[in-house]
């Protein structure tokens, strides 16, 4: 295949991938709450359909959306999008959903504004850049008369940003994910396979107290000061575990601790009293866990439930409550499976990297594909993204994806699936 007039052809499709991105972005699928992705349906299945898909739209049921703890609001619409040519089923995976604005931006964040070889806008890195490169593959594929090595499955799926019950987990349990999963946000334009990721657990703890005034403190019980001990024991388990270490490379970050993937324990939130002259009746301490591939998510929960209940054992407290939430499993790819084989072929025909360059290595960050890739099998995952070293812009304000990037994207997923 003459390759070169390929990736010419990506070249053509700019104007299309940068189009494609900033209508996605014009549509607000911030979550929470998360409305709009029946207007995302709306916009992609169109596409999909001229492009020669056969597509499906699959609603989280009421009752499993109910499993997040969030304000939650509209239907839960994933589209999926089949073509088939009798061959092994490729799932293509990509989310809809993105974070909330919180912070300042210096744009609209809904505009979808191209400045200077770069697209701004919520999503704009993670992840519908990756839907914008992946829409950009698949016209070159149907001009060019590209005939791919897989059935491609492709799943536009929602609420990977709060986890717990996203879309993509429904869809797996369904049977709607077949094959092995390329994953549109599980790499980036370096030479770098993603090798595993941390699972996430969210447990709150909370202390009950009484209430009186703060100038009669002998009547009442202070829900903050007998957190003190519960904490004394939380922080020196955090000690312990964070001394944990993974067989999976961590990818490298200036200031990390170890070459290795490592778990995380971090005392995120602590919220307690009304007002100073108020002896406080309740304090309530967050913490955000993630866990390493080789670490248990019921070992993980255990040990937290045994130090509150150690330091439970020295507070006054008169009651202690635990509530713990799931986010996402951990989980390891295999480096060797054939799928990252190809994924660096494809990298290497892009952007010219030799073997020597490449990186296999774990991310402190958690994914749906936690809940998904232990379902296949850890031989069944890829991934590729428009990230890229030098670009921390996700879940920031002013986010972009550098368009370069994403061609680039659009052509490694190109020779992925019909190299």
């Amino acid at each position: 295949m003459d390759w070169q007039a390929v990736f010419e052809a990506v070249e053509a499709k700019r104007e299309l991938i940068v189009k494609t991105l900033c209508d996605v972005i014009h549509i607000d699928t911030s979550v929470p709450p998360g409305h709009n992705y029946d207007k995302m349906a709306d916009y992609l299945e169109p596409i999909f359909q001229r492009l020669g898909f056969e597509t499906e739209r699959v609603v989280v049921p009421p009752e499993k959306l109910a499993q997040i703890p969030l304000p939650l609001e509209g239907e839960r619409v994933n589209l999926v999008a089949r073509k088939r040519f009798g061959k092994e089923p490729c799932s293509i995976y990509a989310h809809m959903d993105v974070v909330p604005v919180e912070e300042p931006w210096t744009i609209d964040p809904f505009a979808g504004v191209v400045k200077e070889g770069k697209v701004y806008g919520r999503g704009a890195i993670d992840m519908k850049g990756s839907i914008a490169s992946l829409i950009g593959a698949l016209a070159v594929i149907e001009e060019l008369s590209l005939t791919p090595h897989y059935d491609l499955i492709c799943l536009m799926c929602t609420d990977e940003e709060i986890g717990t019950y996203p879309g993509v987990y429904h869809l797996a349990l369904e049977g709607y994910v077949e094959g092995h999963v390329l994953c549109l946000e599980g790499g980036a334009q370096a030479p770098f396979l993603v090798g595993g990721m941390a699972g996430d657990v969210t447990v709150t703890v909370t202390t009950i107290g009484k209430s009186c005034h703060s100038g009669m403190n002998f009547l009442g019980v202070n829900a903050i000061d007998e957190m003190v001990p519960i904490l004394n024991e939380l922080l020196a388990l955090k000690r312990r575990v964070e001394q944990r270490k993974s067989s999976v490379p961590l990818f490298p970050i200036p200031g990390a601790p170890s070459e290795w993937m490592s778990p995380m324990f971090n005392l995120v939130i602590i919220q307690g009293g009304v007002k100073d002259n108020i002896i406080p009746s309740r304090c309530t301490v967050t913490i955000d866990r993630r866990y390493i591939p080789e670490e248990d998510y019921e070992d993980v929960v255990a040990e937290i439930r045994e130090a509150v209940e150690r330091g439970r054992r020295q507070s006054k407290a008169l009651d202690v409550q635990v509530a713990v939430q799931w986010i996402y499993g951990a989980f390891k790819a295999d480096p060797e499976s054939p799928h990252m084989h190809r994924m660096w072929e494809a990298k290497k025909a892009v952007h010219g990297y030799r073997d020597e360059d490449l990186l296999v290595a774990g991310v402190a960050g958690s994914s749906d594909m936690g809940m998904v890739v232990p379902l296949l099998g850890d031989g069944k995952f890829a991934g590729t993204g428009p990230f890229r070293p030098d670009n921390t812009t996700a879940h920031r304000p002013d986010e972009f994806a550098c368009v370069d990037d994403l061609v680039s994207m659009a052509k490694e997923l190109i020779y992925y699936l019909a190299g």
